[in-house]
């Protein structure tokens, strides 16, 4: 039997809710408190778990072993930094802060305190990628489309801090490195942050990601595809369905029999591979992940220097996002006040 730990919600909307369910069910944790802002959203998941109400973020830390931040991004830093000061272990929502001196600062505290800290970079825990994990080896291109349908919650938010950083932190994960060349575009559409964006990722080993972020799609699609050499691997986030389609070498003219024939030439075969992906849910992995890490003393699947890591990319994909912006508008201004050459030709 695991050994049990008490936490805490902090912020407890959307996702947070789905925290505190998880929580409320799991045979490691104990959910022993939750705190929103907002006081009625307070007495009624309190109400709903059984809880009583806490006044403050601070009282419901004082109560635990742990706690989960969910609240906005701009208030991660200050109540992540009030529960390591406490000496509670602190698992925080993506983008983790708003700032990579907030990051710096986190990763400080975490070790002068010497508690454990987490980031809810859930697709690190998707069953689908996991199932195929150990088959992408140097990866030579990654290509992921994130298209959410249209909702008002999360538009204040920079959609690449908000949607794209899940599929940054994937493809540093699997490349292994760090971007060295990062280039970007986005478009607000409905909102005043950009609700669609793209960037392109070269990583030093020669690997190139291609991502794309939107909030405002019709067909909402998660999928992430890497190519690598003699081999491809297709991963539906959304679905949790993964294949992989490798070429085979001249002479291996019988396939395993764990793939499919797709194609063959000249004594040359690809074949598709269907993985066998486990009915898992990723939310429940990475708490659990948590859990482990603090009873076991080691660091969490996705830590807190990770995550900063991640957020780092994020912000200056973010970043180079506004630069192409302001770049764009000068251009459109220069062209505006140009006057039209072909106007003065046919008067004259």
């Amino acid at each position: 039997m695991a050994e049990r730990l008490s936490i805490g919600v902090i912020g407890v909307g959307h996702l947070g809710a789905h925290h505190a369910r998880i929580l409320s069910q799991s045979s490691r944790w104990n959910l022993a408190g939750v705190f929103d802002a907002d006081a009625a959203r307070n007495r009624e998941v309190s109400a709903q778990y059984h809880l009583p109400p806490c006044a403050s973020a601070d009282e419901m830390i004082a109560r635990c072993d742990a706690a989960v931040v969910c609240t906005p991004t701009d208030s991660h830093f200050a109540l992540a930094s009030a529960a390591i000061r406490a000496g509670i272990h602190v698992f925080v929502e993506k983008p983790l802060v708003a700032t990579n001196e907030q990051a710096a600062q986190l990763q400080e505290l975490l070790v002068a305190h010497r508690v454990t800290g987490a980031v809810g970079l859930i697709e690190r825990f998707n069953p689908a990628v996991l199932a195929v994990r150990g088959q992408i080896e140097s990866p030579r291109f990654i290509e992921v489309h994130r298209l959410n349908a249209f909702s008002p919650r999360g538009l204040a938010t920079d959609i690449v801090l908000e949607v794209m950083i899940h599929d940054i932190d994937l493809a540093r994960w699997l490349v292994g490195e760090e971007p060295s060349e990062i280039r970007a575009a986005g478009v607000p559409v409905l909102s005043e942050t950009d609700d669609i964006a793209n960037c392109r990722l070269a990583f030093p080993g020669g690997c190139v990601a291609n991502l794309t972020a939107s909030r405002i799609s019709t067909s909402p699609m998660r999928k992430l595809r890497v190519f690598s050499v003699n081999r491809y691997t297709s991963i539906d986030l959304q679905s949790k369905t993964a294949e992989t389609y490798r070429l085979f070498d001249e002479g291996e003219s019988v396939l395993p029999t764990t793939y499919a024939p797709v194609a063959s030439w000249h004594g040359r075969a690809i074949g598709r591979h269907s993985a066998d992906v486990p009915d898992a849910n990723a939310l429940e992995a990475e708490l659990d992940d948590f859990h482990s890490a603090i009873v076991e003393g080691r660091n969490p699947r996705v830590g807190v220097a990770d995550g900063a890591r991640s957020l780092k990319v994020a912000l200056a994909v973010a970043d180079a996002c506004r630069e192409a912006a302001q770049i764009a508008r000068a251009s459109a201004l220069i062209i505006e006040k140009q006057p039209n050459r072909m106007n003065e030709n046919i008067t004259k």
